[in-house]
């Protein structure tokens, strides 16, 4: 993993560096053969290639984006390098990162795709304008190669319809000639910005809910969060899981935070001492108790009951070690006191 200063360095060399080559490529999903879209499986799309030629200037638009995106977040004062966590504070002060899983589908796109020699050259914007997923900044600095990737729709996408003449017609001002021409109305929108940079094995995210959609960590969520309520119910301490299974298939916030409880393993020593708890600490800051059997399990009636059980089980509420306030959140990751 590189360090803050040898990411900086990198965006340093690359404003710089006028011969390293930069190549654009627009990345397309497609749901795989047989597959339902509403099928919750991280495995069933396809991700293809298609390389766009550029100009000079186009190119040196991408490198000065690269460059300067880098130098923008990791430059600031207060930023922040650590591991990618599924839950997180909001202050935009971190880069995170994120080591390439080839389990998800979109490792192809890197490890297969971008090094095929069979790689389709783009002729027209409508033939992709509808699988349009992302867009993939290459650099090459001698060996070494770099691949940026910035989230898109085909809502940045304009393919105007064939028409006759007099039903439409899209014109651009010619500043050579002083005149408006004609042209074939499909544009393409980029702005300045990227949301991660792969380098070295290595993601390196700046803005973290694209990432988690370009790279399908979503649908990871979705079956991390099923697997966590799986060894939940098998401790047998807690009944009416199975709301909380429909429930997180349309609320992306609970499968999320089953991800994070996930990630701290503290679905893993779920025991009757917890569940008490559970329930002092729920009267304590909501006045309230979860209902409980004759065996003391947890009954969950509602999507609210199971969601003050994701809380408490991600230990939602905290105490601050200095002032012994008391916070209520869902990010946060362990740590270990050095003494």
């Amino acid at each position: 993993m590189l360090k803050l200063e040898e990411l900086l360095e990198y965006a340093e060399d690359l404003k710089e560096d006028k011969k390293s080559k930069v190549s654009l490529y627009f990345v397309t999903r497609h749901l795989k053969a047989g597959m339902r879209q509403s099928a919750t499986l991280t495995d069933k799309y396809d991700f293809d290639l298609v390389k766009a030629p550029i100009s000079p200037d186009i190119s040196e638009f991408f490198r000065a984006t690269l460059s300067n995106q880098i130098l923008s977040h990791a430059s600031k004062d207060d930023i922040e390098m650590k591991k990618y966590t599924v839950i997180d504070d909001d202050i935009d002060n971190k880069i995170y990162t994120y080591a390439m899983n080839n389990a998800i589908s979109f490792a192809s796109v890197i490890n297969v795709n971008m090094i095929s020699s069979k790689i389709p050259e783009l002729t027209d914007l409508s033939d992709i304008k509808n699988d349009l997923w992302a867009y993939c900044i290459k650099v090459q600095q001698g060996q070494e190669f770099t691949y940026s990737f910035r989230k898109i729709g085909k809502g940045k996408v304009t393919t105007n319809e064939p028409q006759g003449m007099l039903q439409k017609i899209s014109a651009m001002f010619d500043k050579t000639g002083g005149e408006l021409k004609q042209f074939d109305g499909k544009i393409v929108s980029f702005d300045d910005k990227i949301d991660c940079i792969y380098i070295q094995g290595e993601f390196y995210v700046f803005h973290k809910k694209s990432f988690e959609s370009i790279v399908g960590l979503e649908a990871e969520f979705t079956e991390a969060a099923q697997k966590t309520l799986n060894i939940i119910k098998d401790f047998g301490l807690v009944e009416g899981l199975e709301i909380l299974e429909q429930a997180m298939l349309h609320k992306p916030s609970l499968r999320k935070t089953l991800a994070h409880i996930a990630e701290k393993g503290n679905h893993t020593t779920l025991d009757h001492s917890e569940v008490q708890s559970m329930n002092e600490v729920l009267k304590r800051f909501q006045g309230k108790e979860f209902k409980t059997n004759d065996e003391g399990k947890i009954v969950i009636e509602t999507e609210l009951d199971g969601k003050h059980f994701l809380k408490l089980l991600n230990d939602y509420y905290k105490q601050g070690m200095t002032t012994k306030k008391y916070y209520a959140t869902d990010s946060g990751s362990v740590v270990n006191p050095a003494t």
